[in-house]
């Protein structure tokens, strides 16, 4: 089941661990006949080969191997030798430190290779000796012990107004609570690329400028409460009134970075996975996010992905401009309904990509939004006293959190870097 093999060492940890690199025909996935499908691959049988070569390189050589990968025949890197194209050592070496491999089954057996226990340079006499084992005992052994608890707290009381901010069952009625109580207070400021300062904005105007935009979404556009929206913008006011206003329509959000020219390969593909797996209704952008969609690169390259997938692709809608309005979202209707809170339906959904380009989604609710802020604001003894910047990876974890949500929560201005 073997057809080529080659062998390299790795320095990890200042130990210099073996790495053996095998070509098997189990590995490919060529089809059988010329217009027959790809093979399966049997990782069984994958993972059969690669114990057994560990065994026989320890049994027969006393060769602990660090890692062993499997690939398809005449896959790994070549020179040629005497005339003979032979898999190149140094070659694999390169490609395995770049992760360029082109591998079906990577196989570790860390725990026969890499001791448990770190060892000095000396060690008889070093760190984990007898002799220093005893001396730290000495030293240490009346100490009194330590213990950790857990700091428990159910209520979350605003400093401002003293109310419980805990209470609330959604971000969105924290927010028309500091419209209601602090209207004039600074909700929101941007900074340019220059350090220029934009208009500052209270919360009251806050507030109003989320209605105008949910008014839009709702008048404007395809998308409806229950149905997923992808959010699709620079990191600007644009998009943070966006996320508050689908917020309050009962609209899926799912904010995804803007596509990079370099890397349509990668981006297109998941941008069109997104759009089958949630179903997607409709592409919230801003007018620079629109720009780049609408260049000639990037809007070939999805036309034609999404021709080849058979998807059909949104409608793109801008967001940045729309209709004002003296209403609030209270006033408006805007108001996050009881059926919203429930468990079944999501309020945002995160997305993730592993570096193998596998997609990790993670649906948040209500509840959890006000959770992950409370934790935030506890942990972090955060106070109304000092604000909040958003300038870094707002589209998932505490980038998003920070540029979104905690500055509603804990009552203070949040500065938006651009």
């Amino acid at each position: 089941m073997l057809r080529r093999s080659a062998a390299f060492d790795v320095s990890v940890n200042e130990e210099h661990l073996p790495v053996v690199l095998l070509e098997s025909p189990a590995a490919s996935t060529a089809p059988v006949t010329p217009s027959g499908p790809p093979r399966e691959l049997d990782y069984n049988l994958l993972n059969r080969i690669a114990n057994k070569c560990i065994d026989v390189l320890l049994e027969d050589h006393q060769v602990r191997i660090y890692c062993i990968l499997i690939s398809a025949p005449n896959t790994l890197p070549r020179s040629v030798k005497s005339g003979r194209r032979e898999i190149g050592n140094m070659l694999c070496r390169k490609d395995f430190e770049m992760g360029s491999l082109p591998f079906v089954l990577v196989k570790f057996a860390v725990e026969r290779t890499v001791l448990n226990l770190p060892v000095g340079q000396d060690p008889v006499g070093g760190i984990w000796s007898f002799a220093a084992s005893r001396e730290r005992w000495d030293w240490l052994g009346i100490e009194e012990k330590q213990y950790s608890g857990i700091d428990r707290r159910e209520k979350v009381v605003d400093e401002k107004t003293s109310k419980t901010i805990s209470d609330f069952k959604s971000i969105v009625d924290v927010i028309q609570f500091r419209a209601q109580r602090q209207p004039e207070e600074l909700a929101y400021l941007t900074i340019d690329a220059r350090g220029r300062e934009g208009k500052a904005m209270g919360w009251k105007k806050f507030d109003l400028k989320i209605a105008a935009t949910a008014q839009y979404i709702r008048a404007r556009t395809t998308v409806r409460p229950g149905t997923a929206a992808i959010l699709m913008y620079t990191h600007s006011e644009d998009f943070v009134l966006a996320v508050h206003a689908c917020l309050c329509l009962g609209i899926i959000g799912i904010p995804m970075q803007i596509l990079d020219e370099n890397r349509l390969s990668e981006d297109v593909p998941a941008l069109l996975q997104v759009i089958h797996d949630f179903n997607v209704q409709g592409i919230l952008v801003n007018g620079d996010a629109e720009g780049s969609l609408k260049t000639r690169s990037i809007s070939n390259h999805l036309k034609q992905s999404a021709q080849a997938a058979k998807i059909q692709l949104p409608s793109i809608f801008n967001t940045s401009k729309p209709s004002k309005t003296n209403k609030g979202c209270k006033e408006m209707g805007f108001v996050v309904k009881e059926a919203w809170l429930t468990a079944s339906w999501p309020a945002l959904v995160w997305t993730y990509w592993t570096p193998d380009q596998r997609r990790v989604a993670v649906e948040l609710g209500h509840d959890t939004i006000m959770a992950m802020c409370k934790v935030q604001k506890e942990t972090c003894q955060m106070t109304g006293t000092r604000p909040v910047i958003g300038c870094v990876r707002s589209y998932s974890g505490l980038g998003f959190i920070h540029t979104c949500f905690i500055g509603a929560y804990i009552g203070t201005f949040t500065v938006v870097s651009c």
